[in-house]
């Protein structure tokens, strides 16, 4: 028992500290403190209003003020209106990516991966830009895919081990979530889809998948006071959004620009933009910089979930174009991941499925709810993370059990991967101006 304990510790001290290393790193070589937070003075004022009003804003206030408000509400112990406020703020992201981290060590414990294996796999998926981004930024979403982490997590242990604290503990984090960004509930909706599927199959009892879909469906309930008694009551709409006042970009949306059937069926890699640029957006998209009209390079879904995956919604080619050498790496040695863990046996089929309807339900909500290009962005459904790790660690330990050339090729792949994301960033910071 004492050397499991002392594995876990040592697990989570390595963890921890390498996250730490490539965070902090991070943070304390940008250039500027506003770079790499997208829309972060919408955010900012947002928690302004709350400090200075000492209330919840009009969804219609600022341009972020449509959003839920526990982020904001946490922000107020970051000194509001001090010189020092966006970087504490940015720094207690560093905290949400650690949470996330520990989410997908705990999924992938209850398949029995070795934690030596886990720490590899977590050290890549970590170093990822977006990922960097994302859990350094001065955003909702920061919150909201720690909380995503955290839900699938308790999901899982509810399903192996159902408990009433469980049960609880599923549920009030499924009220966080909401009251974090509206979007998460589309992470509720695919595990409820994917544990129907497991009981009509008979893979599972109706009581494990009603303890977890109970457990998320009351919390999601919380939010109806909200919705009514301060969205409605303000505005007369449950959602307002911030496209209800501040008009979009025709170069935004997808059915005027592509097609829906284009965007969402056509093959990647066999258009223009998918050579031309590993990001979402081409070199004339320089979002800190001044930005001309947007410009959305990928013209296909997939294309966009996995360059937005890697690379967020930045493009630095005119300002830093050494850092693209390493951009091309991060994006073949990704594609070369997923295409070694696109079929799995069946122990894992589960987290397969788990990724397909992330996937899947996020393109039905692009289509019917949110139809612009650089709405199909990682930091929207980051939680897809999660079964990534799973399934990479689990062809990893695979490979590990037959310990041949395989085995060894892929823990090169995952370093060469690690190197070329901490390279490509430092890249950009040490030359942005």
């Amino acid at each position: 028992m004492s050397q499991r304990l002392d594995s876990r510790w040592l697990f989570f001290i390595l963890l921890s500290s390498f996250w730490l290393l490539i965070s902090v790193n991070f943070l304390i070589t940008l250039p500027k403190v506003n770079w790499f937070a997208h829309d972060m003075w919408g955010h900012v004022k947002y928690t302004s209003l709350i400090h200075v009003e000492k209330k919840l804003p009009n969804p219609y206030q600022g341009f972020q003020t449509y959003q839920p408000p526990l982020y904001y509400l946490i922000n107020q112990m970051f000194s509001p209106k001090t010189e020092y406020h966006v970087l504490k703020v940015r720094l207690f992201s560093i905290v949400y990516g650690l949470i996330f981290l520990l989410s997908c060590h705990i999924v992938m414990d209850q398949w029995n991966i070795p934690r030596v294996i886990q720490l590899l796999v977590l050290i890549y998926f970590m170093s990822i830009p977006a990922f960097v981004h994302l859990f350094t930024t001065y955003n909702n979403d920061s919150l909201a895919m720690a909380l995503s982490g955290a839900i699938t997590a308790a999901s899982v242990k509810c399903f192996f081990k159902p408990k009433t604290s469980l049960m609880i503990f599923l549920f009030v984090l499924a009220v966080l979530g909401v009251y974090s960004k509206y979007n998460v509930i589309l992470l509720f909706v695919a595990i409820g889809i994917l544990l129907a599927g497991a009981f009509i199959v008979r893979a599972v009892p109706m009581k494990k998948v009603l303890l977890i879909v109970l457990s998320l469906m009351l919390g999601s309930l919380t939010l109806i006071p909200y919705l009514r008694f301060h969205n409605y009551a303000y505005t007369g709409k449950y959602l307002p959004n911030n496209a209800d006042i501040w008009p979009l970009s025709p170069f935004w949306d997808i059915k005027k620009n592509v097609g829906y059937l284009r965007f969402f069926f056509k093959p990647p890699a066999l258009t223009t933009g998918e050579w031309t640029d590993p990001y979402g957006f081409d070199a004339d998209f320089h979002y800190e910089l001044g930005p001309p009209l947007f410009y959305w390079a990928k013209r296909t879904y997939l294309s966009s979930v996995i360059s937005t995956s890697l690379f967020g919604e930045y493009n630095y080619s005119k300002k830093v174009p050494s850092a693209d050498k390493w951009a091309w790496i991060t994006l073949w040695v990704q594609i070369a991941l997923l295409v070694s863990i696109s079929y799995r046996d069946k122990n894992v089929r589960a987290m397969s499925w788990f990724l397909f309807l992330s996937l899947f339900l996020f393109a039905l909500f692009i289509r019917f709810s949110n139809h612009i290009f650089n709405s199909v962005n990682f930091r929207f459904f980051a939680w897809i993370v999660v079964p990534l790790c799973v399934l990479t660690a689990s062809e990893l330990h695979k490979r590990y059990k037959e310990n041949g050339n395989k085995y060894r090729l892929f823990i090169v792949l995952l370093i060469a991967g690690s190197v070329a994301h901490i390279l490509f960033f430092n890249t950009l910071n040490s030359n942005l101006p």
